[in-house]
């Protein structure tokens, strides 16, 4: 029974069904790779969004920067004026 559904797996494509699952076993753990570098913690998509964090940070420093400079010279505008 067995030996004549492998005769026929092989006869279907081609191949022993020993290649058959070492095929198989490669592409499916290389499949899982590639979607760790996609998806994982290392991943593009986390590359991406740490870069659009690091600049939405840097806008926030350059804001608050101008922000410091116009209270500093308002507080020197009113310590001139007091004394």
């Amino acid at each position: 029974m067995i030996d004549s559904i492998t005769d026929r797996f092989e006869e279907i494509f081609g191949l022993s069904i020993k290649v058959f699952i070492v095929t198989s076993t490669i592409v499916i753990l290389l499949g899982i790779y590639i979607a760790n570098l996609v998806y994982g913690d290392s991943s593009l998509h986390r590359l991406k969004t740490l870069r659009r964090e690091k600049n939405r940070i840097k806008q926030e420093i350059y804001r608050l920067k101008m922000e410091n400079a116009k209270l500093h010279k308002h507080y020197l505008e009113w310590k001139d004026a007091k004394e």
